[in-house]
């Protein structure tokens, strides 16, 4: 892999040579990686638009592999993420899709392992930033600046009504949060920013009887 060794590093904080296809790409998989909640068996990654069509030569792949292995953006271990995973035994693969998306570097992240499964969906906007807009096929908007709670919940208008209440509550620790509905029947989501990882608040949400999961991320 020749193509390898135009790599470096810029700065203190990230692996070159692009802040939009290795940043951000590393900040999406290091996303899905700490929703995850462990190290996957199983990698499908599907690229859009330009990811698509350069994600070998600027190193994309790597950079997303890297992130789901959870190697932070400046870290050296990226540039050998494809063969770490290989000898972790984890099976990888990339999938080239032409169909036009919303964003020119997308991409879907598909994690399975243990029986878990998840799905995030991605972009990268520059300067090593991205943002998160679909998880386990809930449209959402992260940037993943904020520690974030993701409450999964049993949709009714008074479920909703009883989240509210319990957000108000402590809007003092929290940045924004946002409410979402799947093409899954009867299946909701808010997420929550949080100002600091408090694990309170995760507990007073675990406590609700309609409440059927609730994963974290921390900032990255």
């Amino acid at each position: 892999m020749k193509y390898r060794s135009v790599f470096d590093i810029i700065g203190p904080i990230m692996v070159g040579p692009s802040s939009s296809h290795t940043a951000g790409a590393v900040r999406i998989g290091l996303f899905a990686r700490y929703l995850f909640s462990n190290e996957p068996k199983n990698i499908e990654i599907t690229l859009y638009g330009s990811f698509k069509d350069t994600y070998r030569g600027h190193g994309t792949d790597i950079a997303l592999i890297g992130g789901i292995l959870g190697y932070d953006t400046f870290d050296k271990s990226i540039r050998e993420s494809l063969e770490i995973a290989e000898q972790k035994g984890i099976n990888y693969k990339f999938i080239e899709s032409d169909i036009a998306h919303i964003h020119p570097n997308t991409a879907k992240i598909e994690l399975e392992g243990e029986g878990n499964y998840l799905e995030v969906i991605g972009k990268s906007i520059g300067g090593g930033k991205m943002v998160i807009f679909e998880v386990q096929g809930f449209d959402v908007e992260l940037s993943a600046d904020f520690p974030t709670l993701f409450v999964f919940y049993e949709e009714s208008i008074e479920n909703k009504n009883i989240l509210e209440k319990e957000i108000s509550y402590l809007k003092k620790f929290i940045n924004k949060y946002k409410f979402s509905t799947s093409v899954i029947e009867s299946k909701s989501l808010v997420t929550i920013e949080l100002l600091s990882n408090f694990d309170s608040i995760k507990d007073i949400f675990n406590k609700l009887s309609f409440v059927t999961n609730i994963k974290y991320s921390e900032s990255i």
